[in-house]
């Protein structure tokens, strides 16, 4: 089994907007199943890295296993000359300093494509305290060369962060008293 912290509100809005040019983002990138160009946040590529913040929704302490950054995007190559990339940082404990994150992505610019970082293994969470202030800062790094300043459009319509159920805390058995044993048997 596990947890799936969606984004729950916004943090810092930047350049972004959403579909309808609004500053609702968290809302347009929160759902279960990805809805493409329904909802989503975008920015355009005028020269300069833009980002935004989205806190998470909280989860509780994850057991052993792999945490996944996960998201759905698709932008455009006006100029044919290098389209901006995406970078989603999983930031801690409310510091805005980046815990990990998906470093400089390639994203499709042909069609909606999902993507998970990283494939295999997890995030560093090592020093992760608490599991109900994570927020991503989401950022669209300007393209290269001619393509830099191009007004090519980054849109992002799903983003969420995937960890293992939470650690057990032992065993749900109940011990009894031998006695009460005892006295459930009748002697």
């Amino acid at each position: 089994m596990v947890q799936t912290s969606r984004p729950s509100a916004d943090d810092t809005d930047g350049n972004w907007t959403d579909q309808a040019g609004g500053t609702s983002l968290y809302a347009a990138i929160d759902e279960a199943s990805a809805d493409d160009a329904t909802t989503f946040i975008q920015v355009t590529d005028t020269s300069s890295d833009e980002a935004c913040i989205v806190e998470l929704g909280n989860i509780s302490a994850p057991g052993a296993g792999n945490v996944t950054i996960k998201w759905k995007a698709i932008t455009s190559d006006n100029a044919t000359a290098g389209a901006p990339l995406l970078k989603i940082e999983l930031l801690s404990d409310g510091s805005g300093t980046a815990k990990d994150g998906t470093g400089n992505k390639t994203i499709s610019t042909s069609s909606w494509t999902a993507y998970s970082h990283p494939a295999s293994g997890s995030l560093d969470v090592s020093g992760v305290t608490d599991w109900t202030t994570l927020k991503f800062r989401i950022t669209m790094i300007a393209g290269s060369g001619g393509g830099m300043g191009a007004n090519d459009i980054m849109k992002v319509t799903q983003a969420y962060l995937e960890t293992p159920d939470a650690s057990g805390g032992g065993s749900s058995i109940v011990p009894i008293a031998m006695n009460t044993y005892r006295q459930m048997r009748g002697n």
